[in-house]
C-alpha cells in the first residue's frame, strides 16, 4: 500500500546492472550479493542522475530503493556512474 511504501526504510546500493528490462526493472549485483543480484522495479516517479539511456547490462549504478513487500523493491532514485567500480 502507499502508506507502507512511504514509511518503508530507504536503502542504497552501488553495483553493476547484470540484467534489465528497459523502463521496467534492473537487477543489480555487487560484492555483497550473490551473482544473480536483486531486482529493483523502476517507476515513473524514479528520478535519474546521469543518462537513463545508459541503463543496460554492465552499467555501474547507485540506487536508492525501498522494500514494498516481501522481496519487492522499488527505486526512488538512480545514479548512473561514469566509471568502472574497482573490486
Amino acid at each position: 500500500s502507499v502508506l507502507t511504501y512511504r514509511t518503508a526504510p530507504h536503502r542504497m546500493t552501488t553495483g553493476t546492472i547484470i540484467e534489465s528490462e528497459a523502463g521496467q526493472w534492473i537487477a543489480v549485483a555487487n560484492e555483497q550479493t550473490d551473482r544473480r543480484g536483486f531486482r529493483i522495479t523502476l517507476r515513473e516517479a524514479t528520478t535519474y542522475e546521469g543518462n537513463p539511456a545508459a541503463l543496460r547490462t554492465g552499467a555501474h549504478v547507485t540506487v536508492w530503493w525501498r522494500s514494498v513487500g516481501e522481496r519487492s523493491f522499488v527505486a526512488d532514485k538512480l545514479r548512473v556512474l561514469p566509471f568502472a567500480l574497482t573490486r
